[in-house]
């Protein structure tokens, strides 16, 4: 069952001009206008990047949301540097790794999942290293992505007398 997520609420175009020029960089349209229509998301129950399974650490980035500055993608954009090169945008964290959007061409919009696991190596992996090879595509656009967000049928947060609130 997919997740309905919460919106943080909107932004404006004065504050998407704002995040680009910090940024440095356009964001790319189909991921803008979500922005623009939630400015970030939560989980609202336990849920997971399907087909992988793979647990959400924060919610969904926004700007400027007044809450954890680790979910602020002007925050998250620059922690990753020593990780991803400028051409990802980190959209959330996740228990093992980052899931970034690709902001330029070619295939920018697509989302990609980074494993922390790669750092469990001796190896001294630099970004363009991380980004050539060891980035794994999850969607296209960031609506499939939307779409791969599953309720966690195995949460023990999860109410199994409420039909709505658990797995089919």
């Amino acid at each position: 069952m997919t997740v309905e997520l919460t919106p943080r609420g909107t932004l404006s175009e004065e504050a998407l001009r704002e995040l680009e020029e910090k940024l440095g960089f356009a964001l790319p349209a189909e991921y803008r206008a979500w922005l623009a229509a939630t400015n970030g998301a939560d989980f609202p129950v336990a849920a997971q990047l399907m087909p992988r399974g793979l647990d959400p650490e924060d919610d969904l980035y926004g700007h400027r949301t007044g809450g954890d500055p680790q979910t602020e993608l002007l925050y998250a954009h620059g922690y990753c540097r020593d990780v991803l090169t400028r051409d990802y945008l980190p959209v959330t964290r996740l228990t093992t790794g980052i899931v970034a959007i690709k902001v330029t061409e070619p295939e920018c919009g697509s989302l990609w999942y980074w494993s922390e696991s790669t750092l469990d190596t001796d190896e001294e992996y630099t970004p363009e290293y991380i980004s050539t090879h060891l980035l794994r595509r999850v969607a296209d656009t960031f609506a499939q992505f939307l779409e791969l967000w599953e309720i966690d049928p195995t949460s023990p947060f999860l109410d199994s007398a409420d039909p709505e609130r658990t797995a089919p």
